[in-house]
């Protein structure tokens, strides 16, 4: 369709001197309808159908030096640092895509960096209003280091690991309270955690809070809904931390970063390890993708909310097919004790039959089996729970 030719300054970031940054293009605006290229003092986009420059020119931004995309919709946001020895402030702003239209701008003092973190469904870093609020944390203690920062993917809370090593605080908001709605509210802070990297589930609702590198492969399964943790593991070296795409798996991995102990384990949601393996030369793990769901947003919402009248259906159902099950072991049972008794009955038969003639061989005399039965037959009865039911009753005094 077309190829983009020139000098390695030309696709460096910030322009001539700068370094290039893989990847040098980066898709977005909602099914990579759009991708764009940062430049000197400018963003260049281009749009998939034609793979033409929009409006045939790029966007003028004075020393800009990083910008992302939004998730689900045409938005950017970039990032343009301090100048002047902090004179003139670093600001971020979003820009509507294609009109480049800056929805909201923030100045940001005394900032010697800045990443940009958008929320999977585009809900947060931005919001799809006009009049786009904008909500500044700090932390109780401003003087910590932030050392990693997490969206809940399909949620409204993230987590924030600050403080120095080795030990720092896990720290977990919301956005989105039933007391401070569209405002940010601390739910609660974990102290002294060996940890340095924040692996959300998929579906959100809980998390693995993980110290990777220097802490060794140490590991947290914590349930934000109940604000518990769940388990706590090591992998030892582990260097890689994978979920499912379900949410119901995660995976850790030891890579050939290391020479010793390569290989990945496999663990449940709440941190029971189900599966280890170790192989030589590992290098990469990766999870099969799922295929878009049949269901719209709002179907899933209201699955997830009535999910206990749905347990209820499907435990019926799985008691059903529980006892049908047990009828059939029944019948199993019953089927082989008939077949037994018939074999001995038959034996027995012939062994009467054949009473005259042992006792002719004997001269008359009974066989020792004739005269006391060596073995008794018993009837074992075995109890098996199918089913436990929990009442609440009313305690009056």
């Amino acid at each position: 369709m077309r190829d983009f030719r020139g000098s390695a300054d030309e696709f460096a970031v910030g322009g001539t001197g700068g370094v290039a940054s893989w990847p040098i293009f980066r898709w977005g605006g909602g099914k990579d309808k759009y991708f764009a290229k940062l430049g000197k003092n400018m963003i260049s986009v281009y749009e998939t159908e034609t793979f033409s420059l929009i409006d045939k020119k790029s966007l003028k931004v004075e020393n800009v030096i990083d910008f992302s995309w939004s998730p689900t919709d045409p938005i950017l946001s970039l990032y343009v640092p301090e100048l002047g020895g902090g004179n003139q402030p670093a600001k971020v702003s979003l820009i509507q895509i294609p009109g480049k239209e800056e929805l909201r701008q923030k100045n940001l003092f005394s900032v010697s960096d800045c990443k940009m973190y958008w929320q999977s469904s585009g809900d947060y870093l931005a919001v799809k209003e006009r009049d786009i609020p904008i909500e500044v944390l700090e932390l109780d203690n401003k003087n910590d280091k932030i050392i990693a920062f997490a969206w809940e993917p399909k949620g409204h809370r993230f987590a924030v690991i600050h403080g120095d090593s080795p030990r720092p605080d896990v720290s977990f908001y919301s956005m989105g309270t039933a007391h401070n709605t569209g405002r940010v509210s601390k739910l609660t802070t974990l102290k002294g955690k060996q940890a340095n990297a924040l692996f959300w589930s998929p579906s959100g609702h809980f998390i693995v809070l993980a110290g990777l590198k220097g802490f060794n492969g140490q590991l947290e399964f914590y349930n934000v809904d109940e604000l518990e943790t769940m388990a706590t593991a090591e992998h030892f070296m582990a260097t890689d931390i994978e979920w499912d795409p379900t949410g119901r798996y995660v995976a850790t991995a030891v890579t050939s970063v290391h020479e010793m102990e390569n290989g990945f384990n496999v663990w449940s949601f709440n941190g029971k390890l189900l599966y280890r393996t170790l192989k030589d030369h590992f290098f990469q793990f990766l999870w099969r993708p799922r295929p878009p769901s049949f269901l719209t947003p709002e179907k899933e919402e209201e699955i997830a909310k009535n999910l206990k009248k749905y347990s209820k259906k499907y435990e019926m159902e799985d008691q059903d097919v529980s006892m049908l099950l047990s009828e059939q072991e029944r019948e199993k049972r019953k089927m082989l004790k008939d077949e037994w008794e018939k074999w001995v009955n038959e034996w027995m038969l012939l062994h009467e039959e054949e009473k005259l003639e042992r006792q002719g061989l004997r001269d008359g005399e009974a066989s020792d089996e004739e005269e006391e039965e060596e073995y008794e037959a018993k009837d074992i009865e075995v109890e098996e729970v199918l089913d436990i039911t929990e009442e609440v009753l009313p305690f009056d005094d």
